[in-house]
């Protein structure tokens, strides 16, 4: 019985090191702008699992980056410092994450799907959910300015995100929507108008 417990133990540990190790090279994948991938990973039944990860940890950094800034903020006022709740902050941050999440897929599904891309939804939610791996790296500045940060480093450091989140985003919604280059440029073109006019309402 001990054998076999350890034999479990060990069968688990690198059935999740195996899991693990697949996770982060799908990513890689994605990463590289490996449009290939996403076939691959559907084939799989994978979208919904990374999916969830990717937008998950996404609202986890802008939360965290967020309760950061905000205590810094706070240092300056020990009243309001009394009512800091930063576990509410991080679920806030995770669910303004889902919430730009699926407001994106929606909009992206619909022009796509006006233009003859695929009629189907969960493709362009999924897709988008897993390659919101590239935006990671934005949500700190998001928070940042969020603050009333400036500045030319903070500022390039966000038009380099911003850039490649887009490039990376643009691979996934081509897979998912299944359209011709010159179309998916024209939606590509549409997006970042409506996502530019809504951080600047939202910032």
């Amino acid at each position: 019985m001990i054998y076999k417990s350890q034999h479990l133990k060990a069968f688990g540990y690198l059935s999740l090191k195996g899991m693990a190790m697949d996770y982060l090279r799908h990513m890689m994948r994605i990463l590289k702008l490996d449009a290939t991938v996403y076939d691959e990973l559907a084939a799989g039944g994978l979208p919904m699992r990374y999916c969830m990860i990717n937008v998950t940890v996404l609202g986890l950094i802008y939360g965290l980056a967020s309760t950061q800034f905000a205590k810094q903020l706070l240092a300056a006022k020990p009243d309001a410092a009394v009512a800091f709740n930063p576990l509410m902050i991080l679920m806030v941050g995770i669910s303004i994450a889902f919430f730009m999440h699926g407001g994106l897929s929606l909009f992206v599904w619909v022009f796509c799907r006006g233009i003859g891309g695929n009629p189907q939804f969960m493709p362009t939610y999924l897709y988008i959910g897993m390659s919101a791996l590239a935006l990671w790296p934005l949500a700190p500045a998001v928070s940042a300015f969020q603050a009333g940060l400036t500045g030319g480093a903070l500022n390039g450091y966000a038009a380099a995100a911003v850039l490649y989140g887009a490039a990376v985003i643009f691979v996934a919604v081509k897979a998912a929507s299944q359209l011709s280059p010159v179309k998916m440029t024209l939606a590509a073109l549409a997006t970042m108008v409506y996502i530019g006019c809504f951080l600047y309402l939202w910032l």
